[in-house]
């Protein structure tokens, strides 16, 4: 009997610690997976490339081909939500905004192409106004925007350009998922590097967030590198911009934090990087999850024209 009396309490608690496990996986999501995709023209369709170049031919082939893989793994992972990070957004001079139109919609002119590309998303408008309410309680810089009409209730989408449609349009079954986008503040031109801090933060607090949502969700960040690496392009040379996309690099398949906030962050001003705050984010978010649970992989980091481009994921182990 003195066996059975012992075995009882451990049954007990074993059937209480399951129901909890349970509990618990009921009440929050998951982030299966970030990703990086850039929204350069040129790596949605390199055959209208004008370049007698072929070295950089090549190269934005390679772009465009690792894109492409990287968007058939999203799609394999079968996301609720994907989260997106846009550089080139409609953007607040201080806050983070969140899109809160049931639907977007918009095009991207890829260079060299009369086009334009053309893309329709819906948007998960009660997600986003879930994440701003909850964000903003936590006292981060967060706000909304909702055009033509009110908060999840606008007839007409949200317009969408090459920020958002170029990285998105690799995505296949895109709609079988819903779209949050949270577009950076245009202060990141002058001040990415003083805003470092708070970004890692704002990721963290994001990730949990993110979990809060009970939903399948992929992070995905829209951006381009070092914007000087031609003399003869529209922002001319620096001598910044290479170490600054190596730094990225061995940031992306390492998660060295030191390689994006401090070696990065030295050449950043002169490298003039649209997608780095993105990236700073997305490292604040993947620590909280602890960096020991992402498996990182570049795909490819070039530049073909005057901006690198940088093709990455982070997995869940």
């Amino acid at each position: 009997m003195a066996s059975i009396s012992l075995q009882v309490p451990v049954l007990f608690y074993a059937l209480i610690s399951i129901a909890f496990n349970k509990s618990l996986a009921m009440s929050s999501g998951e982030i299966v997976g970030a990703f990086v995709l850039p929204h350069g023209g040129i790596a949605f369709d390199p055959s209208h490339f004008n370049t007698s170049n072929q070295t950089a031919r090549q190269e934005a082939w390679l772009i465009h081909d690792a894109a492409q893989a990287v968007g058939e793994i999203i799609s394999s992972l079968k996301p609720d939500l994907i989260l997106l990070s846009t550089p080139h957004g409609i953007a607040d001079l201080e806050k983070f905004q969140f899109y809160l139109n049931p639907k977007g919609r918009g095009s991207a002119d890829t260079d060299n192409y009369v086009g334009p590309y053309r893309l329709a998303v819906d948007l998960d408008s009660i997600s986003s106004q879930d994440l701003v309410r909850e964000l903003g309680k936590l006292g981060e810089h967060v706000s909304g925007l909702s055009a033509f009409g009110p908060p999840g209730g606008a007839a007409d989408p949200f317009p969408l350009r090459w920020g958002e449609v170029i990285p998105l349009s690799f995505v296949r079954s895109l709609e079988t998922m819903k779209v949050a986008v949270i577009s950076q503040p245009s202060r990141r031109y002058n001040d990415s590097v003083q805003m470092i801090p708070e970004l890692l933060h704002l990721g963290a607090v994001l990730h949990d967030q993110l979990l809060l949502l009970q939903k399948r969700i992929v992070v995905l960040i829209s951006a381009d590198l070092a914007h000087t690496h031609d003399k003869n392009g529209p922002y001319g040379y620096s001598t910044a911009a290479e170490p600054f996309d190596q730094a990225c690099s061995l940031w992306a398949s390492t998660l060295d934090e030191a390689a994006l906030v401090s070696t990065a962050a030295q050449y950043v001003n002169k490298a003039l990087s649209c997608g780095y705050t993105g990236l700073v984010m997305l490292h604040g978010l993947m620590k909280e999850a602890s960096l020991d649970n992402w498996m990182p992989k570049v795909y490819g980091n070039y530049h073909p024209s005057y901006y690198g481009m940088m093709v990455a994921s982070f997995l869940r182990k």
